[in-house]
């Protein structure tokens, strides 16, 4: 008697749907929830081997990644600098203060760092994790529904924590300390409606003035730097003209003074001169008329058109004349 394959096939075959449909694996990238009816049943599997009941059951797959958002850039207001300065102190230091910062501006110049109370375009990026598979699937559904609702929450919570910051501790090494606090007050949000993920991290990738904004604040800083400009010319000119009328003063200084130290290194060599004359004359009187009677001619015939006119016997040619 033949046993007809037929029976064996099919009991194969049905055994061979109910095991695939009762098997089912997990990747190390993933994590799962077993459905039931459209209810969980157990907790979310990780990765490995598992099993459901066939037809039954149905499993629903999550991502176990770091997933990444980068909602579109907005425009935000940021914090006004000299309001938040002057906010914490008395009344009576505030126009101490407000002269403090005007001259410490004017000190440095037109910034772009001065730029506060104004709307400027933010750029964020996050990355967020799932880390409630079964609250994920409750409240937000799907990974497009969850990017949707981490965008909104990720730009409120940036419009605020930026609606207290200036632009110069944005651009400045404050900033990881802001995004932090914009991590800290999403997750703070995430918590709040039990969405089932986690801020991983929060990044300002892009912080800018609008349009507008640009051209009046290069309009602005053209304007300060010209004014300062003019300043500093006036400056100059000031300091050039005390240099030079102390420089002169000097000068007339220094010259009296030369002219005195003159006068009196002149008198000085006069009173030596008249003495060695004196001691040459008291020595040798022939001699010291001689010497004397050279130099008047010296200084009396140095110019070729001098004319004297002198008798024979005048006294001032004594010396030619053997007298």
């Amino acid at each position: 008697m033949k046993i007809s394959p037929m029976p064996l096939l099919l009991v194969f075959g049905v055994g061979a749907i109910i095991a695939t449909q009762s098997i089912f694996t997990v990747n190390q990238t993933k994590q799962a929830i077993v459905l039931q009816l459209g209810q969980p049943r157990g907790e979310p599997r990780g990765p490995g081997l598992h099993f459901k009941l066939p037809f039954v059951q149905e499993v629903r797959y999550f991502d176990a990644r770091v997933l990444s958002i980068d909602p579109p850039y907005e425009e935000v207001v940021i914090s006004s600098s000299h309001g938040k300065n002057t906010a914490k102190m008395p009344k009576e230091n505030t126009a101490k203060n407000n002269a403090a910062t005007t001259s410490e501006t004017a000190d440095e110049g037109p910034n772009i760092k001065n730029v506060s109370g104004e709307s400027i375009i933010v750029d964020t990026f996050a990355r967020y994790k799932i880390t409630d598979p079964l609250q994920f699937m409750k409240t937000l559904r799907s990974p497009a529904d969850a990017r949707s609702r981490i965008e909104n929450i990720l730009n409120g919570s940036a419009r605020a924590i930026l609606g207290e910051t200036t632009l110069d501790e944005i651009l400045s090494d404050e900033r990881t300390s802001i995004m932090a606090k914009i991590r800290e007050r999403v997750n703070d949000k995430i918590t709040q409606d039990q969405l089932g993920i986690e801020l991983v991290d929060v990044r300002i990738v892009r912080a800018d003035l609008t349009s507008d904004l640009r051209a009046s604040t290069v309009r602005q800083m053209k304007s300060q730097l010209k004014e300062r400009a003019t300043e500093r010319r006036s400056k100059g000119e000031e300091r050039a003209l005390e240099i030079r009328s102390t420089a002169e003063k000097e000068h007339d200084i220094i010259l009296a003074e030369a002219r005195r130290d003159a006068e009196i290194i002149k008198g000085q060599g006069d009173k030596t001169a008249i003495k060695t004359y004196a001691d040459a004359f008291n020595i040798d009187h022939e001699f010291y008329s001689f010497i004397r009677s050279m130099e008047a001619y010296k200084k009396t015939m140095a110019n070729p058109q001098t004319r004297l006119i002198l008798s024979p016997d005048s006294a001032f040619f004594k010396h030619f004349n053997g007298q």
